[in-house]
């Protein structure tokens, strides 16, 4: 998936520039990707972007996040970690950070890691348009490479 998010972000600098999910499928398979990748992409793309559990009004970003019984235990230590130090430093805002959770619910618990999450939080800030500091931007990319540093 990291892959396939990657080469989106690569060709299309603007998320809404992106062809609807059809022609976005075509595409991504006539560049070579895999059939599964590009239906997990696009799935992921679908969790994310069109819940209805999301609001656009804004919320505390002071506010402390509590995990549920099922978050806690299919979530990572350093997952968590990774989203409240992006959420605390301003990279990532409160409603992004639970777009992230709510997506990383879709994926089997043996498969979520801290690079997973990124892959899952630079394709959140993509489609919001959102600046990144520069060192957590880097950051993030790697993990688009496999060679994430942040922890």
């Amino acid at each position: 998936m990291s892959e396939v998010i990657a080469f989106l972000i690569e060709h299309f600098q603007d998320f809404d520039a992106c062809p609807d999910p059809e022609d976005l499928g075509q595409l991504l398979e006539d560049a070579g990707f895999d059939t599964m990748e590009i239906g997990n992409t696009l799935m992921m793309m679908e969790v994310l972007f069109n819940s209805s559990a999301f609001t656009a009004e804004p919320s505390d970003s002071s506010a402390l996040r509590i995990y549920c019984a099922e978050e806690a235990d299919v979530l990572p230590q350093e997952v968590m970690g990774l989203l409240h130090y992006l959420v605390r430093e301003h990279a990532l805002s409160s409603e992004q950070r639970e777009m992230v959770v709510h997506a990383l619910m879709y994926i089997p618990a043996d498969e979520i890691t801290p690079d997973t999450a990124k892959v899952l939080i630079l394709l959140v800030l993509w489609a919001h348009k959102s600046e990144l500091p520069v060192l957590i931007g880097d950051d993030l990319m790697a993990a688009l490479n496999g060679e994430a540093v942040m922890h």
